[in-house]
């Protein structure tokens, strides 16, 4: 067995994770009925009390909570809106969400929350990803609103690791003080990961042999696809361990040693998967949307939050004893990202595996998603891999990548080759799908 933060939490019984989620649960209900407005209205209205809630079935009768609903009480209530649990000037910390679908949505952090909660919460995380005191943690992120890494930083810092900032910095001098600093840990969005990868080689720096053995990533499901958890793995020469969160609910999933799929915290969470259409329980192995509720923290807890995230759960032990529940894959994909195509839905997650097994590509791409019933076929955007590519090996690698994706998801799209280098490049979440309109 492994080294774990709770080993009492970590291996319960499902039966004892339960009892205790109930318990919790009920207990966060009080709490919120008591100091926030938005849910006092809200299980009012709906008619539940924490009374009520006596076994985890009977949580299916608390409402759910929705982005827009929180939104919509920002915009009523500013700043923060009245779901928070403490006054404004209680936070700590505060962060937004991207906004890249609307206006972002504002959480504030409490100091209990920031210093001790979190530091709980990361601290299973640490642990999973086998992070240690003598490590050297690099973090190439920017000092701005973004929920991202701080977590993970902060409480690194609380174990003894040494943290090595990277923001405000080209990606050349990021590479050089990976290098300098002996960074062991590396954290950052597959994506970025990836264009970090690339440029050491262009630079002639071979990561495989430096000091870099953990590679951290986030905000992408880019470590749960296999071809670019392994493309990461060979570039770096290190393992690459999936980080799963938002900022409306904060970081809830890890992934261990064992690498087979992500465990979601259940001790500071209380997880269901849930149909989209009907809001039932999934069948055990089905896809369904993870929904998420805050058992521990006091600022701005969520119960029942919608979090837009398709899942598969596992609740075997897994090979390193722990029975925190698996999501297989991690987070699969959006509800908002899944697109119906040919009478399949896809995930682009599946279309990104299929890229990068073609070494005649970049890792880049785009997908260009027709408006439904338009007729139009849906159009894979790459680049080749390199300039000297002959156009024979191109229509090739082309016809390789849709003989891939016709026999495993049934579909044939077109695919358009242009030029090297001309896709868009990221470092922060990758925004490579175009809805047309």
């Amino acid at each position: 067995m492994v080294k774990m933060w709770r080993p009492d939490l970590e291996t319960m019984s499902r039966e004892e994770f339960e009892k205790r989620q109930v318990k919790l649960f009920r207990k966060q209900m009080k709490y919120v009925i008591e100091k926030s407005p938005f849910y006092r209205r809200k299980f009012s209205e709906a008619g539940v009390a924490p009374n009520d809630i006596r076994t985890i079935e009977d949580i299916q009768s608390v409402p759910f909570t929705t982005k827009a609903e929180l939104l919509k009480s920002q915009e009523e209530h500013p700043i923060f809106g009245d779901f928070p649990c403490l006054p404004p000037e209680a936070a700590c910390r505060v962060f937004q969400t991207s906004g890249t679908t609307g206006t972002p949505l504002k959480i504030p952090i409490s100091k209990k929350d920031w210093f001790k909660t979190f530091f709980e919460q990361f601290s299973y995380y640490v642990y999973g990803y086998g992070i240690e005191s003598k490590d050297v943690a690099f973090f190439p992120f920017v000092y701005g609103l973004f929920i991202a890494w701080w977590g993970l930083q902060a409480t690194l810092e609380q174990h003894g690791v040494t943290i090595v900032p990277g923001g405000g910095q080209t990606s050349e001098a990021r590479l050089k003080s990976i290098i300098d600093w002996g960074a062991t840990v590396v954290c950052g969005t597959p994506t970025y990961i990836i264009y970090l990868g690339e440029l050491a080689r262009k630079m002639g720096i071979d990561l495989p042999s430096s000091k870099v053995r953990i590679v951290v990533t986030a905000g992408e499901p880019g470590a749960q696809v296999p071809a670019t958890k392994r493309l990461i793995e060979r570039l770096w020469g290190a393992k690459n361990y999936d980080d799963i969160g938002s900022t409306e609910i904060t970081n809830f999933g890890f992934e261990c040693v064992a690498q087979k799929g992500t465990h979601l915290d259940e001790a500071m969470f209380l997880p269901e998967s849930l149909d989209k259409e009907t809001g039932k329980p999934v069948g055990l192995g089905e896809v369904g949307e993870l929904i998420l509720s805050n058992l521990c923290c006091e600022t701005a807890p969520l119960l029942r939050y919608k979090t837009g995230d398709l899942v598969r759960f596992n609740y075997d032990r897994c090979e390193c004893g722990r029975t925190f529940l698996r999501m297989i894959g991690g987070v699969i994909g959006r509800a908002d990202d899944m697109f119906h195509f040919g009478g399949v839905n896809i995930f682009p997650s599946a279309i990104e595996n299929f890229i990068r097994q073609v070494p005649e590509f970049s890792h880049e791409y785009q997908l260009v998603v027709p408006r439904q019933g338009s007729g139009r076929k849906l159009r894979i955007r790459v680049e080749p891999a390199t300039a000297d590519i002959p156009d024979d090996g191109l229509r090739k690698a082309v016809k390789a990548l849709l003989d891939s994706i016709a026999y495993n998801i049934k579909i044939t799209p077109d695919v358009e080759v242009a030029a090297v280098g001309s896709l868009p490049r990221f470092e922060g979440k990758a925004r490579r799908i175009i809805k047309e309109s």
